[in-house]
């Protein structure tokens, strides 16, 4: 089964067990692709990790509702699990809106065309979308709501503090493109292979 016919029938049947195992899968590599330590690089108070590259490929691969559900319960758990359960609720919120872009501009406008020129224009949309979503969230909630400062300041704190986001965003930009091909094609023959049980 392709991306497009996969995402096609999860419109139209609520999720099946196949469905329901593909999201637990999902959410449990998106949780270790950042919890192991030699995958994330502190930068700054931020991580570069992989988090952000398998968020987006899961809504490629299973489409933007079954990519939200992994990449909400996946970071969820991490943030649950690493003392930042208390911001938990933005980390998904981003993701849910990641793939909501990708809901928008490659199911939608794209037409789940998965040609290369359409994952790298999705990656750099994805990756975009994280870094505005990021300032967003330091300047106002951080910097002029949490402390105080007026939005000059509290844009200038923000971009300083998001040198991770940028390089997580390079990551899903350069990554994405060359893993996508590879975990489609995974998914794609386990697919056939549970079915044909």
């Amino acid at each position: 089964m392709d991306t497009k016919t996969n995402q096609q029938s999860n419109k139209k049947q609520p999720l099946s067990i196949l469905d329901m195992t593909q999201i637990a899968i999902f959410a449990a590599i998106i949780y270790l692709t950042i919890a192991i330590p030699f995958l994330r690089v502190p930068v700054g108070t931020q991580m570069v990790h992989f988090g952000n590259p398998m968020v987006l490929i899961g809504a490629l691969v299973f489409g933007s509702k079954k990519g939200a559900i992994s990449a909400s319960i996946g970071l969820f758990l991490f943030d649950a699990t690493h003392g930042w359960l208390s911001v938990a609720w933005i980390t998904v919120l981003e993701s849910v809106i990641v793939c909501i872009m990708v809901h928008i501009f490659y199911e939608k406008m794209m037409k789940s065309n998965d040609k290369v020129s359409n994952v790298v224009i999705i990656s750099l949309i994805a990756a975009i979308t994280k870094i505005i979503l990021n300032l967003l969230k330091y300047t106002f909630l951080r910097g002029m709501i949490t402390q105080g400062l007026a939005l000059v300041p509290a844009f200038t704190m923000a971009v300083a503090k998001i040198t991770g986001t940028f390089g997580s965003a390079i990551l899903t930009v350069i990554t994405v493109p060359l893993l996508y091909p590879v975990v489609k094609k995974i998914v794609s023959k386990a697919s056939r292979t549970a079915k044909a049980r």
